[in-house]
């Protein structure tokens, strides 16, 4: 009996994954809530498949991602999330990820995918861009967590240096990097995120809790 661990901040859809696992004979080993509570539960659990949201309070679900996959690569993490992004599909599969699902997927669809992948294969649900996705969806795009995981881990360092009030010769010294490379990324994160002014940067690193 395979083993099945569900982290998602929405307990009624964790519920609905929980019984839709359960019917259908897996062992549901636990449902976790917070981003920084799922490697305690995968090494304390041993699951088979992690169901894995990308938008988890504490530690997103690319963050867990990475840590899941240094601790082990056997482990089958299925995504299903709101986002259909075709930048955070690749990521996922970057990072290591089974599968993508839109929360309209189809449950046998999911049910499928759980039972067949193994830790080297990659899957994308057949909702992902369909013309069908609901308003709901697509408006998903447009939230700041959908901006802030496109940062590199760079744009975020130097984020971080800009709100402390470094100015771009200070960070490019801090960072080992040239001050014009410093404002090129300054730039990109301005282009990324549709702002015109880094107080608006540093207000968006507060919001987003990057310091």
């Amino acid at each position: 009996m395979k083993k099945v661990l569900i982290a998602d901040d929405h307990s009624l859809f964790g519920s609905g994954m929980s019984s839709l696992f359960l019917q259908e004979g897996y062992d549901v080993v636990g449902t976790v809530e917070e981003g920084d509570e799922v490697l305690y539960q995968v090494i304390s659990k041993s699951p088979d498949i992690l169901i894995l949201d990308l938008n988890l309070p504490k530690k997103n679900g690319f963050e867990v991602l990475k840590e899941v996959r240094d601790y082990s690569d056997k482990i089958v993490v299925l995504i299903v999330t709101m986002y259909d992004d075709h930048s955070m599909i690749n990521s996922v599969k970057k990072e290591g990820g089974n599968g993508y699902f839109l929360k309209n997927s189809d449950e046998d669809e999911l049910l499928k995918a759980a039972s067949g992948l193994t830790a080297e294969d990659f899957y994308i649900s057949a909702a992902v861009d369909s013309p069908t996705v609901s308003e709901e969806f697509e408006l998903a795009d447009e939230d700041e967590f959908s901006t802030v995981v496109k940062l590199t881990s760079r744009e975020k360092e130097i984020l971080k240096l800009l709100v402390q009030g470094f100015s771009s010769s200070e960070i490019g010294e801090e960072l080992s990097i040239s001050p014009e490379t410093v404002k090129t990324h300054r730039k990109n994160m301005l282009k990324k995120l549709s702002f015109n002014k880094v107080s608006e940067l540093v207000s968006y690193a507060y919001r987003n809790k990057l310091v």
